[in-house]
């Protein structure tokens, strides 16, 4: 597959939250309103805009096989979002500071989700932006009254009870991720395993022009380096239009603005000195803002490749070794949930789809984290050497001990 610019597309879209500072204003039919953030509001965007660059670099560290990769941080941080109002102690802590959020309550946090949930979709009527999220959960499983509160009430989540053992709850789950996604997303979860008790979904989707749209007549085949040996030919688009672009050694970066220059999608292509790997292992808040604010304004030919692509994976390791290893583990604290306890994340499933032509971009994802009981398997089954004791309970005083190796011996 073709690679060289696009893993770095993640950054395309809703990637102007860390940027917008401008008042609010009334909805015009025209240009919509401007996302207001205030001052702790755009701290958080920062802290945001941290944790895409952290779980970008963490994933395609491990994306080794030249696949095209992309991703949508904003669903797997509002997703981490709701489940992190059930979450406790370190486990608490451990998300807080994997999503950037460490120095913000979680009112501040909540608010701050509340708004992009709410002022995002109506930045610009030329621009379809769905963000939805919900909270499913089994019937026979018990859940705080005040994390449903929180959640629906933040997040605006869609909250149901179903029979987790029902082949039914699987696909209301999917067919609710497919409709809030325009049918891109059409297959979140394969399965619901026996232990799992909920799951805390999120989906997006995005559709927009460009400002400066591409002639269809004027595509055409031209050759796209996967690396210093080999090329594909590509569908590139091409025109002379107005765009930003910074220059330097080791990138070329171009800024793409959809319509009303409400969103944008900024790409980053290495220079001959470095690679793709190099610019991805490279990546953060402060090199980011270096690029951002060192854009200038160009009117000039442009030939960019079409390109559509789905892109599907499992995050649970890419966010312990963003250091939530925590909330994967026995030690899990969820009693935020379930005072009971006993709980703890089982999968962080995301999947995403983009489509690039000529007009603008469609694009999807919907991510949904897993919890499970962290209760004793049902068949345990005592089939290697072990130690036992005989005790007395009250006061435990050990009576006997021992140790087994081979149960078959007698030694009579």
């Amino acid at each position: 597959m073709k690679r060289a610019v696009l893993p770095l597309i993640l950054v395309a879209v809703l990637l102007t939250i860390g940027s917008c500072k401008k008042d609010s204003k009334k909805p015009s039919p025209d240009t919509g309103i401007n996302l207001s953030l205030n001052a702790t509001e755009q701290q958080q965007a920062t802290g945001d805009n941290a944790f895409t660059f952290n779980l970008f670099k963490t994933v395609a560290a491990s994306n080794t096989n030249g696949v095209n990769l992309f991703v949508s941080p904003l669903s797997v941080s509002m997703a981490l979002g709701m489940t992190a109002n059930g979450a406790n102690g370190q486990t608490l802590a451990d998300m807080r500071s994997t999503l950037g959020f460490n120095d913000f309550t979680e009112d501040q946090v909540n608010s701050y989700y509340n708004k992009l949930v709410t002022q995002l979709p109506q930045l610009d009527p030329n621009t379809t932006l769905k963000i939805a999220n919900s909270i499913w959960y089994d019937q026979k499983f018990s859940v705080l009254p005040q994390f449903i509160k929180t959640d629906s009430t933040y997040f605006n989540a869609k909250v149901q009870s179903l029979d987790f053992k029902a082949p039914a709850s699987v696909t209301t789950i999917n067919d609710w991720v497919s409709g809030q996604t325009n049918g891109k997303i059409t297959k979140l979860l394969p399965s619901i395993s026996p232990g799992e008790v909920m799951f805390l979904v999120n989906a997006i989707y995005f559709k927009s022009v460009w400002k400066n749209k591409f002639d269809p007549a004027k595509t055409q085949k031209m050759p796209f380096y996967t690396d210093a040996a080999n090329s594909e030919q590509a569908d590139f688009m091409q025109g002379n239009i107005s765009y930003n672009t910074y220059y330097d050694d080791g990138v070329s970066v171009v800024e793409l603005p959809y319509s009303n220059d409400k969103y944008s999608m900024v790409i980053v292509m290495p220079n001959n000195s470095k690679s793709i790997s190099d610019i991805a292992a490279g990546l953060n808040s402060t090199t980011w803002q270096n690029w951002m604010t060192s854009l200038r304004p160009v009117t000039q030919m442009l030939a960019l490749p079409k390109f559509k692509f789905s892109y599907e994976i499992m995050l649970n390791d890419a966010l312990t070794s963003m250091g939530m290893g925590n909330a994967f583990s026995l030690s899990a604290d969820f009693t935020r949930i379930n005072v009971g306890g006993g709980l703890q994340i089982s999968q962080v499933r995301h999947k995403a789809y983009v489509a690039v032509d000529e007009d603008g971009t469609e694009a999807a994802a919907a991510t949904s984290v897993g919890i499970e009981l962290t209760a004793a398997p049902e068949e345990l089954r005592i089939n290697r050497p072990f130690i036992f004791v005989i005790r007395e309970m009250k006061t435990g005083l050990i009576l006997f001990t021992g140790m087994v190796n081979d149960p078959t011996q007698s030694g009579l």
